[in-house]
């Protein structure tokens, strides 16, 4: 028995989204775990397929929390219901075996972004990249003022499509996400892992105090602090790698 809920207009495809799945060809994204763009009534569609949980996670997704796919669906829904542009959500889809929760789907719509955010801050020379800088951290203030705390906020996961002189944002990667009332201090850890670069923490600081009317070394002083943790955290993720001999 498959546990879902779908747009009345992708029946099919949620009912079937293993043959869909696994007959495409067109691999977007492949690591823990893999997303395909599928085509179906005339429009592309991307469906995300969650890596089987170990068995810990089989007994708590199929009876006490809510799965990836279904949390990916329903923060989906509401991000669109704030105004905030994500892939518009068509299904979920969850494939229990005996009592344990086994696979998962999560479908979208296609976003035909152009680029992410990650480009801008690797190139120093990326077209338009101040403005694009400047309309990331309006985009973040919006997040964090409608109350938006997503997780995995990450230079991957902030799409970017021109429109003529303007550009359109939209987050991905949308499982992990908690609705909130933020405090400055939050409102800097989640900007904290977008650069590398201290030129660019600082002008997204800047911009950020300037259009919250928070002070500006206080900005400063915070992106740094939460920068250096969470690079901090990733010497010291890598250096377990290595002694596991990953």
């Amino acid at each position: 028995m498959n546990y879902c809920e779908y747009d009345s207009n992708y029946k099919e495809l949620a009912l079937n989204i293993e043959n869909f799945f696994s007959n495409s060809k067109n691999l977007l994204f492949q690591g823990r775990n893999s997303i395909k763009i599928v085509e179906f009534n005339r429009k592309k569609v991307a469906i995300k397929y969650f890596k089987i949980p170990n068995f810990i996670n089989k007994i708590a997704y199929r009876f006490f929390r809510d799965s990836k796919a279904k949390r990916s669906y329903k923060n989906a829904k509401k991000l669109i219901y704030l105004g905030i542009n994500t892939p518009k959500p068509i299904a979920y889809v969850e494939k229990p075996k005996a009592l344990f929760f086994d696979k998962s789907y999560y479908i979208c719509e296609f976003f035909d972004y152009d680029f992410e955010i990650r480009d801008v801050l690797k190139s120093s020379n990326f077209k338009d990249r101040e403005t694009i800088l400047k309309e990331f951290v309006k985009f973040s203030y919006n997040l964090h003022n409608l109350g938006v705390y997503h997780i995995d906020y990450s230079p991957g996961n902030v799409l970017i499509k021109r429109d003529n002189n303007s550009y359109i944002f939209s987050i991905v990667d949308v499982n992990r996400m908690k609705f909130i009332d933020f405090s400055n201090s939050l409102r800097f850890k989640n900007l904290s892992r977008f650069s590398t670069s201290i030129e660019d923490l600082e002008f997204i600081a800047k911009e950020y105090a300037k259009i919250s009317s928070i002070d500006e070394n206080f900005a400063i002083l915070e992106l740094r602090k939460y920068h250096n943790k969470h690079q901090d955290y990733l010497k010291r993720k890598q250096l377990l790698r290595k002694l596991k001999g990953k």
